[in-house]
C-alpha cells in the first residue's frame, strides 16, 4: 500500500490515498474506518477491482450522492457506504435501488462493527504491514510451485516444503498485498496455521 499524506490546512481536511493492485485509481481515504474497509476489500477474493467515482448527487426525494468507493465484485458494481444503516421504508429502498441501478450500481452498506469484526480487522492490518517488503525471486518461484503442486496449505506446511530464504509469513503477506496469492484471514488469527491459496 502506498499512501500520500498532505499537510493539514486550517479549514480544509485533505485526504490520504490508498493504492494497490486491485485499485483502478488512487482512492481518497478520509478516515481510518474507510482505510480499514479498503485494506479488507483488497484482500477479499470476490473483489475484482476497487474504483472511485466523483458524482453526481441525485434528488430521490432526499439527496443521494453517487460519489464514493466502488467495488467490482463477482456479481456486479457496488457503491460502498460505511456507517450504521439508515432506517428506510420499503418504498424508499426500492427508489434508492432504482437510482443506483440506473447508474449500473448497487448499494453495499457496511456497519463500523462489521469492519471492526475479528479476526478480519486485525488480520488485514497485519498483512498490510508487510506491503512493499522485498520477496526474492527464488522464494516467489518456490511458493508458486508449491501452491500449484500441492494446492492450498498452511503457512507452516509451506515453510517446511520450500525452506524460504527469509520469514515466510512476511513473504506471503507481501505477496497477498500484491494480489499474487490469497490468505484465509477470516477464519482465525494470522499465523503458521493460516491457509495460503494461489491467486
Amino acid at each position: 500500500m502506498q499512501t500520500a499524506t498532505f499537510p493539514k490546512a486550517r479549514s480544509v481536511a485533505r485526504p490520504s490515498f490508498f493504492t494497490g493492485p486491485k485499485c483502478k485509481v488512487a482512492i481518497p481515504v478520509h478516515d481510518p474506518l474507510h482505510l480499514d474497509a479498503l485494506l479488507q476489500a483488497s484482500l477479499t477474493p470476490s473483489v475484482r477491482t476497487i474504483g472511485y467515482r466523483t458524482g453526481p448527487k441525485i434528488e430521490c426525494p432526499t439527496p443521494v450522492s453517487l460519489a464514493g468507493i466502488v467495488l467490482h465484485l463477482d456479481n456486479g458494481l457496488f457503491l460502498l457506504r460505511i456507517g450504521d444503516r439508515r432506517q428506510r421504508s420499503p418504498e424508499d429502498d426500492a427508489r434508492l435501488a432504482h437510482v443506483f441501478a440506473c447508474h449500473g450500481l448497487r448499494l453495499l452498506e457496511r456497519a463500523a462493527a462489521d469492519i471492526r469484526g475479528e479476526p478480519l480487522f486485525s488480520n488485514a492490518r497485519a498483512v498490510w504491514t508487510h506491503a512493499g517488503r522485498q520477496v526474492s525471486l527464488m522464494d516467489r518461484l518456490r511458493i508458486g510451485m508449491a501452491l500449484d503442486e500441492y494446492g492450498p496449505q498452511p503457512i507452516a506446511e509451506l515453510e517446511r516444503r520450500i525452506c524460504p530464504g527469509r520469514d515466510l509469513l512476511a513473504a506471503v503477506c507481501a505477496l497477498a498485498c500484491e494480489n499474487l496469492l490469497r490468505l484465509d484471514i477470516e477464519s482465525a488469527a494470522l499465523g503458521s496455521r493460516t491457509l495460503v491459496f494461489s491467486s
